[in-house]
């Protein structure tokens, strides 16, 4: 059996869905329109298992969510990264209360800063969209009335 060059490329993309030692199979691969989507596959996965010790060092001794209260948690997150920035820089690897990356702390505290900053503008775009509908509501079903006056006597 001869194999032509325009047969191998008819081939390309396509995938072999047969076991081994058996006849290849050769199939169209399936299709997911997710070309748009984050490729989360990005994330690099050592780096993200770090920040996640982080996290659930942070969860155990405040609480899970507890990053979302803190009081001008803006400036305090960018002052713990930068504190954390600061350590790394200075050779200081690990954070020794927690003997986790000063790194991964510094992410942390990143992440959260544009979590909140994400969240805050979600919710001021929605507030936005909300006031723009309810000001074309009420322009739009305005009109002037009439006042009615009941059991009031005229001059006619």
């Amino acid at each position: 059996m001869e194999i032509h060059k325009r047969d191998i490329k008819k081939l390309k993309g396509m995938i072999n869905t047969a076991g081994s030692g058996e006849l290849p199979n050769w199939v169209e691969p399936g299709k997911k329109f997710d070309s748009e989507k984050p490729k989360m596959y990005l994330l690099p996965p050592k780096a993200t298992v770090e920040v996640a010790k982080v996290l659930t060092f942070g969860a155990a001794k405040y609480d899970e969510d507890n990053w979302r209260y803190l009081e001008d948690a803006q400036n305090r997150y960018s002052g713990g990264a930068l504190r954390h920035i600061f350590s790394h820089l200075d050779g200081e690897l690990e954070d020794p209360e927690t003997n986790l990356s000063h790194l991964a702390h510094a992410i942390c505290c990143l992440m959260f800063k544009l979590e909140l900053e994400l969240e805050t503008d979600g919710e001021a775009r929605k507030e936005e969209e909300l006031r723009k509908l309810i000001g074309e509501e009420h322009r739009d079903g305005y009109s002037a009335i009439e006042p009615e006056y009941r059991n009031r006597k005229t001059d006619n």
